[in-house]
């Protein structure tokens, strides 16, 4: 495990006073509680200002910000995890910047130099590093975004625009332990050609309306399927799909439409390393409804850096249908057990080929 290079910022001492005031919220639920410092710069005439600690509080944005009419916004999301000797750590942040700056050239903003977004999230979880939790499932999640700012109603690329990482100390991304997800075969949640293989705040709010019909349905999750067939298993609506069928591991083919996660990449490389075979193919919904009732398909699960890896039981239709999975024993499970092999490597117990986990700080906290 490497040392992020970059040294973390200088706090301020009023700030170090509101981060050693700051207490755990119980229960900690997710995103819910906002840790009382943030990093932030802002972009003018193509170059970044320096990067800075700050208070949290509200943004003061103009009414005619081209973020609010126009959708520049981009955002990702990461952890800072307790390791098993009481360091913090960042787990594999590279990848998170380098999908940043992908999203960043997808919608015509300006990219970050990775060493600026490293010092950032590092820098913050480092001052943050006694407010990350030590329970099960537990950890700081970061949410690292940018946005435009220039004011004005025409339609073009701002010129200006806000980079900021937030945090919040959090539990399980799922209270319960059985998650049903609805399949959605009206709405698409992305398609060719567009924003779907982006973490583009419109992504998510075109989904918000499937997902309260979900919920209205008492499920968990949303399934999208594609837009052009609305047949084939595309991702759930902030987490990545997988299933087990005849024992091996499947999930989609990464394309324009859905999102590369940076869990779904471990969770294949783990596998791998288990020595499970993975086929990343299109999956036609028919055929995996199929492999459900005929009990050749034992296991789906959703993964994500919120909710790690969580199983789903069932899948569900409109007309209140469910294709429920058999019930496995614990030790017959391939997601519980992929599931403690990513805990095992995000908290450091666990060693892999790859420099994935990196420490903000020598010293525990």
């Amino acid at each position: 495990m490497s040392l992020v290079t970059q040294e973390p910022l200088e706090i301020a001492p009023q700030l170090a006073a509101l981060v050693n005031e700051f207490q755990l919220p119980k229960p900690l639920g997710f995103g819910q509680a906002m840790a009382p410092i943030m990093a932030t710069m802002d972009y003018c005439d193509g170059v970044w200002s320096d990067l800075s600690l700050k208070k949290y509080e509200p943004l003061s944005l103009d009414p005619a910000c081209k973020s609010l009419h126009y959708g520049q916004l981009i955002f990702e999301g990461m952890k800072a995890f307790r390791l098993v000797d009481g360091r913090v750590a960042l787990f594999r942040p590279e990848l998170n910047s380098r999908r940043f700056n992908a999203s960043a050239r997808r919608m015509a903003m300006p990219e970050l130099p990775e060493e600026l977004f490293m010092q950032a999230v590092m820098s913050l979880s480092y001052h943050l590093r006694h407010a990350v939790p030590k329970g099960d499932g537990e950890s700081l999640y970061l949410r690292p975004l940018m946005l435009a700012t220039d004011v004005g109603l025409s339609l073009k690329p701002a010129s200006t625009y806000k980079f900021l990482v937030i945090a919040s100390p959090s539990g399980a991304y799922f209270a319960s332990g059985k998650v049903t997800a609805l399949i959605e075969r009206h709405d698409c949640r992305a398609a060719p050609g567009g924003t779907g293989a982006f973490k583009v705040a419109g992504n998510y709010g075109s989904s918000i309306r499937a997902d309260i019909k979900a919920t209205s349905l008492k499920c968990q999750q949303t399934l999208w399927l594609d837009a052009v067939e609305k047949s084939y298993v595309e991702e759930f609506s902030g987490m990545n799909f997988f299933a087990v069928i005849d024992g091996e591991l499947w999930t989609p083919p990464l394309s324009d439409s859905i999102l590369g996660g940076v869990t779904r990449d471990s969770v294949i490389k783990l596998a791998e390393g288990l020595g499970v075979k993975v086929h990343e193919q299109p999956i036609h919904i028919d055929d995996l409804i199929s492999a459900i009732k005929a009990g050749q398909c034992r296991e789906l699960f959703a993964c994500g850096t919120a909710a790690v890896i969580s199983p789903v039981h069932a899948l569900a239709e409109r007309d209140g249908t469910l294709h429920e999975l058999t019930n496995l024993k614990t030790e017959e499970s391939l997601s519980l057990a992929l599931r403690r092999e990513l805990v095992a490597v995000q908290t450091g117990a666990k060693l892999t080929a790859g420099d994935w986990v990196k420490p903000v700080s020598q010293m525990p906290c």
